[in-house]
């Protein structure tokens, strides 16, 4: 049974210390992996708006081309409407096109990760900084 007035060894501190960076290591790819799964439903999210918006468009430019075709046989009084359904079929898609891509810019992909695992690291580097600050001053005391 081990003395508790005795203290760890250094094996035991650094083995303690292996594991504690283990873990710490094992929650941020769980973090990770939960903001690229969420991230990824959103990509799909706007895929699917960018396919509906296309396919949109795609009608209006039939509508409209339809309704030039009717006119231009002669039957103006059909062909207009469609000609006016099929632009502004074109016009909403259009525009759904340009904003649904702009609703995403300025943040990038696993940006809140990033910064937690810098986070990490800079409170690591802020723990093992005074001790090797001080080894070369101890150093040059002796």
């Amino acid at each position: 049974m081990p003395n508790p007035s005795i203290a760890p060894g250094v094996s035991v501190l650094a083995r303690e210390a292996a594991l504690n960076l283990g873990h710490l290591f094992g929650q941020h790819v769980k973090v990770a992996q939960l903001e690229l799964k969420a991230e990824m439903h959103a990509m799909g999210r706007r895929a699917s708006m960018i396919a509906v918006f296309a396919a949109l468009l795609a009608l209006g430019y039939g509508l409209a081309m339809a309704g030039l075709a009717v006119v231009i046989g002669g039957h103006a009084p059909v062909g207009l409407p469609l000609v006016v359904i099929g632009l502004a079929h074109m016009a909403g898609a259009g525009v759904g096109l340009v904003l649904v891509p702009l609703r995403r810019r300025g943040s990038r992909l696993m940006d809140s990760s990033t910064a937690a695992m810098n986070s990490s690291l800079a409170a690591l580097d802020k723990a093992t900084a005074p001790a090797a600050a001080s080894s070369p001053e101890k150093a040059r005391a002796h």
